[in-house]
């Protein structure tokens, strides 16, 4: 269902200048035992408080042209009670990284009819907002100075002032997912000054503190590492004044990780804490059970990891970015679909990639996002691309496609598809991709500069091209069932050309494989695994088994799999996998973004053994003439 209406969006009288947090409220009156129920939605995000408690947070995570709404539906007793509504109003640089916005307010249409028609707001005076790090695509550092009013969020103090109307044109949307985990957190070590949970996890806190003085909070991602030297230490830390007496805090995001600690001064005091893990509600249909230890523990750590990067989106890293990117969120959706069946994350993700899409067809490599030119990569003059990731959106479709779940989602952005393939064919060059603007990142290797091969610093390169082959066939595989036999034939056309040109450019003779430069100086095995799964260059196989050329990282080594798997290398599958079982044993309960050198601890791409332990089939396959499955069954 969607919901054009205009007249239930609310903001403050007066101006306000971001970042701020906005707290509303309506105070209301029942007579008997009933039901409060409503529908609501924020800008940039809200969290809804009756009488004082948490009962609800959203909207679920969309964007500017796929925002949606949340719904409510609470019993309330005979008598006075206040609902309240705390809104982040964090703005351009301090909004989390993976946060859109249109206009900053909040919506609610009720349709109980208990309310108030008089909302009143008010800004949380008294607090201090600062860049976050090492976390840097999360909500900013929070200082709470003197003078702030601990009980807004029950709707209590002074200054309140009756809130506006206003029109806001955006449709708002129904859940795409079902409501994010809210379970209680009993277990947990804590000494009295660091809080130490048995695995990673993502998780609401909540306070309760006691005394006058100072509390700061730190967060870890695991208890053993520590953050980057390069920033001020109270970039780290939220920072409370205490007033004397209790006062409570709500955290104002999830946190991400494995530990946090807690500094006090004067007589401040933690009298309580809890905390309530969130993130997608997957429901298993696998054991998980291995009998070999390391491969038990591999699959108990990918589940993990798993878990923890998919929320309302996918997310790359919980504890850094939160951001969906293409590449991850492809590995995402084969590995969760392989042990869950469920195809909701899939087709909100396919939908919120493709409101990516720049004009002129580029694809944004993450999406949803407010990208910052200095925060986005390590390149200079870099835009929100990264060429390899636009294309493989072509193949993250088709993989969708094969399933033949929902056919109208396929022909709905086939457009896109087209789109990305028309702005790659648009800069080729001598008849291969020489120059494609963004950041040309590839894998992510000890001795590659910020992930690029080497020599391919300008946008090219063989596995690029390699990828553009087989996103041409897969948009052509898409074409002949979804779309156009002409220009399913024209794609074909164009693939075969480009393989030709691949071939003669970067094929070395002398050395039987594929150099990653034209002028062949660099050779590793990421473009020899492409040419097996797109052209089916069969004779490099003997190449891959001796081990000799430079290996592909943890992200790539998700292709390497699939082509042991297809031609029967054992061997070769056996050797790479135990560097995975090699971090599962090591103590981590989720996999890390490298192989070494790890920056974070938990990072989707790392969860694809999941796919290949589980799944029988080949994302290399064709799509099949079976009939979609129907609307009704998408929903279960």
């Amino acid at each position: 269902m969607i919901i054009p209406q205009e007249k239930f969006w609310m903001e403050p009288a007066e101006a306000v200048a971001a970042p701020a947090v906005l707290f509303y409220r309506n105070r209301f009156r029942v007579e008997r035992e009933t039901e409060l129920a409503l529908r609501y939605s924020a800008d940039e995000r809200c969290v809804l408080f009756l009488d004082g408690e948490r009962v609800a947070d959203g909207p679920e995570r969309g964007a500017p042209g796929l925002w949606y709404y949340g719904k409510l539906s609470v019993a309330v007793a005979p008598g006075e009670h206040t609902l309240t509504a705390r809104v982040l109003m964090l703005g351009e640089t301090f909004r989390p990284m993976a946060q859109c916005s249109v206009r900053c307010g909040l919506f609610v249409e009720e349709r109980s009819r208990l309310l108030d028609a008089r909302w009143e707001c008010r800004i949380a005076d008294c607090c201090r907002y600062t860049a976050p790090q090492p976390d840097w695509g999360t909500v900013p550092r929070l200082e709470v100075q003197p003078g702030y009013e601990w009980g807004l969020y029950r709707g209590e103090g002074e200054g309140w002032r009756e809130a506006v109307r206003f029109a806001d044109r955006r449709e708002l949307h129904a859940p795409a997912l079902p409501a994010m985990r809210c379970e209680p957190v009993m277990r947990y070590e804590w000494d009295g000054r660091m809080v130490r949970f048995s695995e990673y996890m993502l998780y609401h806190a909540e306070y309760e503190f006691s005394g006058e003085g100072t509390v700061e909070i730190r967060y870890f991602e695991h208890p053993e590492s520590r953050p980057e030297e390069t920033c001020a230490p109270e970039h780290y830390r939220d920072r409370f004044t205490l007033p004397g007496g209790r006062v409570r805090h709500h955290d104002l995001w999830f946190r991400a990780g494995q530990a946090l600690e807690f500094r006090f001064s004067g007589n401040a005091k933690l009298e309580q804490m809890s905390f309530r893990r969130t993130g997608y509600p997957y429901r298993w249909n696998v054991d998980f059970h291995d009998d070999a230890p390391g491969r038990r523990a591999l699959l108990a750590a990918a589940k993990r990891t798993l878990e923890c990067c998919t929320w309302e989106t996918y997310m790359d890293c919980p504890y850094y970015e939160q951001l969906q990117y293409v590449a991850d969120s492809r590995i995402e959706m084969l590995s969760g679909y392989a042990v869950t069946g469920d195809r909701r994350p899939m087709e909100k993700a396919l939908r919120l990639l493709a409101l990516g899409q720049r004009p002129d067809g580029a694809l944004a490599c993450r999406y949803p996002a407010r990208d910052r030119q200095e925060n986005f990569v390590p390149c200079e003059h870099a835009a929100p691309l990264i060429p390899g990731f636009s294309l493989l959106y072509i193949q993250q479709l088709h993989d969708f496609a094969r399933l033949r779940h929902n056919d109208a989602l396929v022909r709905e952005l086939l457009p896109a598809a087209r789109r990305i393939a028309a702005h790659a064919a648009g800069h080729l060059d001598g008849g291969i991709l020489r120059r494609l603007p963004g950041w040309n990142f590839l894998d992510w290797r000890p001795d590659w500069k910020n992930g690029i091969p080497p020599f391919c610093e300008e946008g090219g390169g063989c596995t690029l091209n390699w990828f553009f082959v087989q996103s041409l066939r897969d948009l052509a595989d898409l074409e002949r069932n979804f779309g156009s036999a002409v220009h399913a034939a024209a794609y074909e056309r164009q693939a075969a050309e480009l393989e030709r040109a691949v071939t003669a450019l970067f094929y070395d003779e002398a050395r039987g494989c594929f150099a990653e430069d034209q002028e062949h100086r660099y050779f590793s095995e990421h473009a020899q695994v492409f040419a097996i799964l797109t052209a089916g260059r069969t004779d490099l196989l003997p190449l891959l088994r001796k081990g000799e050329l430079d290996e592909c990282g943890i992200y790539f080594s998700f292709y390497y799999f699939e082509v042991c798997r297809l031609h029967g290398l054992d061997d070769c599958f056996a050797r790479r996998l135990a560097s995975y079982e090699k971090l599962a044993l090591s103590g981590l309960s989720t996999l890390p973004e490298e192989f070494r050198n790890w920056r974070s601890f938990c990072h989707a791409w790392s969860a694809h053994y999941l796919y290949f332990h589980y799944s029988r089939d080949s994302f290399t396959e064709r799509i099949s003439h079976k009939t979609s499955t129907s609307s009704s069954e998408a929903a279960s």
